[in-house]
């Protein structure tokens, strides 16, 4: 290589403000007002303007017709992401979704090329989720739990396929061709070389580049781009998702919990501003119910109510009352052992039906 790993830190505290994360509002204002981050907006777009940039694309569109070639820095002009021209290439006639993908840095004379490539594993799900009372649900035990599901024997519930993204420095036999000559033409047009792994994946921790923290970035965030994650998981880290199941499948008992979550958390949701509009609320449960989250729940939307601040809640208000203080008597009344009352059940039922009913007709019924 060209540079010692002294100097190309160097670059990057040229361009990269040091010590200062990107959390809080306040210190990405005083990363934004850095003299490091002026040249790295100017940086990126003077390379936007360069016109061996869409050049090269067009060679190589031309010499693979049958492959898939994607401009990756579009937003260059922005001055918003990156230290690198990034594009890639679909492999035609791949069974394993494979795309070589390429990254010309235009802050040192590097460049990096590898393989992305889903690998499929197959696993027991220990985890699940649903939908009920207009609630996504995510359940921390397991699907073949005959506490929570009624069918246990469901082969369905033994297995999970899934796929997780992989980067390759190593490539294959038959991508080798595409690589050798698209790094051939990076090297003629930018008068680079390829930077190696073992040098790329060095950590920076004083620094924070977009989507990593101080602590994670490496050389490769910082001179090229931090979107892959350039360190593959081994399998053993590589989380199972959860399965989806159909909220008929699971069992009385575990309905009758959910109900008055999904009737609580209905309340609560419908008075935050925060929450309104295009909302994925989830809750995560392990199938029992709990006094002390009911009533932490409950001192919340008694906050929102004072006074309600949310078009629903204000429309709402004498039907959110009402609800809240007959939920206040079942629970105060309530040991918290086992199973939620039935009355406690009862008006959850009646509450989610009332409610999702006027959500579908757009009206309260107490309008």
């Amino acid at each position: 290589m060209k540079h010692s790993t002294k100097e190309l830190l160097d670059v990057v505290y040229r361009h990269y403000p040091r010590g200062i994360d990107l959390v809080d509002e306040a210190d990405i204002q005083r990363y934004k007002e850095s003299e490091e981050y002026a040249r790295i907006v100017s940086a990126r777009r003077r390379a936007a303007a360069d016109e061996r940039w869409p050049a090269l694309l067009r060679r190589i569109a031309e010499r693979f017709p049958s492959s898939s070639v994607m401009n990756d820095s579009l937003h260059l002009p922005t001055g918003s992401l990156d230290g690198s021209y990034s594009f890639s290439v679909s492999l035609p006639s791949t069974t394993d979704s494979r795309t070589l993908w390429f990254h010309v840095s235009f802050l040192v004379p590097y460049y990096l090329v590898y393989s992305w490539r889903l690998v499929r594993f197959v696993r027991r799900p220990e985890k699940f989720r649903f939908v009920l009372g207009d609630v996504n649900f995510f359940v921390s035990g397991s699907p073949r739990d005959p506490e929570l599901v009624s069918d246990v024997n469901d082969e369905r519930l033994n297995s999970v396929t899934f796929e997780e993204a992989y980067v390759s420095f190593d490539l294959s036999a038959d991508e080798l061709p595409y690589a050798e000559w698209i790094a051939s033409d990076i090297e003629a047009t930018f008068g680079c070389e390829r930077m190696p792994p073992e040098i790329g994946t060095i950590l920076v921790p004083d620094v924070a580049v977009n989507l990593r923290n101080l602590g994670e970035a490496t050389l490769y965030d910082c001179l090229f781009t931090e979107r892959p994650r350039w360190v593959n998981r081994p399998p053993s880290e590589v989380r199972t998702p959860g399965i989806e199941v159909d909220a008929s499948s699971l069992t009385g008992r575990f309905v009758a919990v959910l109900k008055v979550l999904a009737a609580l958390y209905n309340i609560l949701w419908s008075l935050m501003p925060e929450a309104q509009g295009a909302f994925f609320g989830g809750v995560t449960t392990d199938g029992v119910l709990r006094k002390e989250e009911i009533l932490r729940v409950l001192a919340k939307t008694r906050v929102l109510m004072d006074p309600p601040k949310t078009p629903r809640g204000v429309a709402s208000k004498r039907e959110l009352e009402a609800a809240i203080r007959e939920l206040e008597a079942l629970v105060a009344s309530w040991d918290g052992q086992g199973a939620p009352p039935a009355a406690m059940v009862a008006w959850a039922s009646c509450f989610l039906d009332r409610w999702l009913g006027d959500a579908d007709s757009g009206a309260s019924s107490y309008s």
